[in-house]
């Protein structure tokens, strides 16, 4: 097993195509965060996989092609690391997928660094492990989303982004991702954006 730890400002990772990946989102049990995923699709239509509601987007356990699912909410532990998991089987229509820890206002104070929040990407069989901690986050209890990572889906490749990114202070918008091509007369080198805060609004929950 190759495990690359990776932070912020680093270089993106390619790893092994395989026909499953694995998203774990890992924290403290003394607190009940919630792990979705966003997925853009080539043809920029963008998908939340979610145990929860946001408004105008129920609650869905995976894509409407099954291709990246949800394993189930975990809840608060006694103690100990809690962890929520979604498998992503990538298809030629999936260009990226992001998953994000959501804090929810019901939960009580915490902050997504007090609790070490942490990604790991497992490309199973292939034996490579990327892991993305929030590091840089600060102890503002009253952030409630971090997205540490981006996957990024090449034709030769699975490219992972730290982007370590934070929701605004008392938002409970979901981030959205968008992709373009920028330069003159938009050619040039295909961009993905994850844009916090532009989403729907979360449930209350």
């Amino acid at each position: 097993m190759t495990k690359i730890n990776m932070k912020k400002g680093d270089a993106p990772v390619s790893l092994t195509k395989t026909p499953g990946l694995t998203a774990r989102m890992t924290w403290s049990s003394h607190t009940d965060y919630d792990l979705y995923a966003i997925v853009l699709r080539t043809n920029g239509d963008v998908e939340y996989v979610a145990t929860f509601e946001a408004r105008g987007v129920p609650a869905r356990l995976s894509t409407a092609d099954g291709a990246v699912k949800h394993l189930g909410d975990v809840g608060r532990g006694a103690h100990g690391t809690a962890e929520e998991v979604i498998e992503i089987t990538l298809n030629d229509s999936i260009r990226a997928v992001v998953p994000v820890a959501y804090s929810a206002q019901s939960n009580g104070a915490g902050s997504f660094y007090r609790y070490r929040v942490t990604l790991e990407i497992d490309n199973g069989p292939a034996g490579e492990k990327v892991a993305i901690s929030a590091e840089n986050a600060n102890n503002d209890d009253r952030v409630y989303s971090c997205v540490p990572g981006m996957i990024e889906n090449t034709r030769d490749a699975v490219v992972i982004h730290a982007l370590e990114q934070y929701s605004r202070r008392g938002s409970e918008n979901r981030p959205t991702m968008k992709h373009g091509r920028g330069g003159l007369l938009r050619k040039g080198p295909e961009t993905i954006e994850v844009v916090m805060d532009a989403g729907p609004r979360n449930r209350y929950k």
